[in-house]
Formats: C-alpha cells, structure tokens, sequence
C-alpha cells in the first residue's frame, strides 16, 4: 500500500448543484450516504445568506429535495438530498478515501482526503469524468493524536468552526453557535476555551520537542 498522503483536488462539475452557487462560499459540514437509494443527504453551510442560491439548489438537476434552510446570522445552513450517482462525493465515497474536506467557491468544487500513495494516479485518471480538474496538491500524512478534547470540546469547536465563529470578521456570534448546540452562551464558551488550551498546550509541547 505504502505511504498515505493528502490529497487536494479541485474540479469544475458542469451540470451539477455546485456550479449553479454564484459568487458564495459553501463548505460541507457532514453528509451521509446511501448508495442503495442513489442519494446523499448532505448539510452545508453557505455564506453570505442569499435566499436565491437556495432556490437555485432546488431547480438544480441534482438535488432530490431541500429537507431545510435555517438562518444563523449571516450564514446559511442547507440541510438536503442529492444525488449518489454521477456526483463527486459518490464517486468518491466508492473509493473509500478518508475524507477531511470539502469546499464550493465560484463553481469549483474543492476535496481534501487521504489516500495510499499507490492510488494517486488512479484518482487524477478517472476523475476528469466528473468535470475538469484545476489543480490539485500532494502532500505526506502525519498521524498526530494530538490532545484528547472531550466530546462536548470538540463538538463546541467543531460547530464554532463550520459557522463560521472562527472567522475573522465573523460570519455568527456566540449566541447563535450556543442557540444550535442547545447550550447557554456560558456553557458553549467555557468548552470552546477549554478547546483552544488543551489545543495550544499540545502545539506549543510538540514545537519545543
């Protein structure tokens, strides 16, 4: 198998929801698969909020059905079905890479995963099906257990990162990040800071070692 590395690629997807979002930035949060039923159920968040990408999503060929849009600030969050088949995450999926990310900016779709070295050629061969690649980046995978965040830690800095709370300016406050967790204001920021120190404690121990 050899050594892991992380893969970037970026791909045009003509014809597909994601080329159809104009000038906003989208990131997935998380999506889930069924491959039997030939859809994912998808959940991003988009930003700025504007009310006609969210209508452009649903005349989009791929797109089965937006189960929700809610409002958080000046974010979107998309929760909706799209197709399995002939979609980049499908395909993805199908070659059982560990995905890290995924981000839609300007009709270019953007995926960070991790695979064998021995699989990148097979990976830039097949995916010009789904569109025209633009660039894409190679580089070695470190596995780095880093700290051990609690799972209301990491969920706190999880939810903080996808809205947006980390951004600078911010694209939600911290009541809005707390409303979507169901937690007080107090309770969210008491995790999210317990977060950031186990995570500076263990970067600042691994650079003097």
């Amino acid at each position: 198998m050899g050594s892991l590395k992380i893969m970037t690629i970026s791909v045009q997807h003509e014809g597909c929801w994601t080329s159809n979002l104009g000038d906003v930035d989208a990131s997935t949060v998380n999506y889930q698969v069924y491959p039997e039923r030939d859809y994912l159920r998808s959940r991003i968040t988009v930003y700025p909020k504007d009310k006609s990408v969210v209508l452009r999503m649903k005349r989009s060929r791929g797109v089965l059905k937006i189960n929700k849009a809610t409002s958080y600030g000046d974010v979107y969050f998309v929760d909706f079905l799209n197709r399995y088949r002939d979609s980049l995450a499908g395909w993805l999926y199908d070659k059982e890479v560990m995905f890290l990310f995924n981000r839609i900016w300007r009709g270019t779709e953007t995926w960070g995963f991790v695979i064998p070295r021995d699989r990148v050629s097979e990976i830039l061969g097949e995916v010009s099906s789904y569109g025209k690649l633009v660039n894409y980046t190679l580089e070695d995978f470190k596995l780095n257990l880093g700290p051990r965040l609690s799972p209301a830690e990491r969920r706190a800095l999880k939810t903080a990162f996808s809205r947006g709370y980390l951004d600078y300016p911010r694209k939600a406050d911290a009541d809005t990040v707390a409303m979507e967790l169901g937690l007080s204001k107090v309770t969210f920021l008491h995790h999210l800071r317990n977060a950031y120190r186990k995570l500076t404690v263990h970067y600042l121990n691994s650079d003097l070692s």
